[in-house]
């Protein structure tokens, strides 16, 4: 009984270290992917990476903040034209018919309520 105790205890200090080890390593690997990046680490991009410019690094240039502003403009005129035309969009108002159907109703629920009682 003893040796089987030792075996099952034996196991479970191996499944919890490398249970936390997991943890650990799920935890630095989300802090690697979420921390924010240090001055030299950029400088260091910005040197290695050809092409790069410390100018644009970062920054929106004025072409692209042309071309953004158009796509929101687009964006509102595409969503402004769909709400113009919009099917279905009941009137405040109720029309003559509706008002005269809507006085039947209510006469007759009220004679029938007399004539049961």
């Amino acid at each position: 009984m003893l040796s089987q105790l030792e075996t099952v205890l034996e196991i479970s200090a191996y499944g919890t270290v490398i249970l936390f080890a997991a943890l650990a390593g799920l935890l630095g690997l989300m802090y690697l992917l979420t921390a924010q990046w240090p001055a030299r680490a950029a400088q260091w991009l910005l040197e290695t990476v050809p092409g790069s410019e410390p100018a644009t690094f970062g920054r929106i240039t004025d072409a692209e903040r042309e071309r953004r502003l158009r796509a929101v403009a687009i964006a509102v005129a595409a969503a402004c034209a769909t709400v113009a035309r919009a099917p279905g969009v009941p009137d405040r108002t109720p029309s003559q018919w509706r008002r005269l159907h809507l006085a039947r109703r209510l006469g007759s629920r009220v004679a029938r309520a007399r004539a049961r009682s």
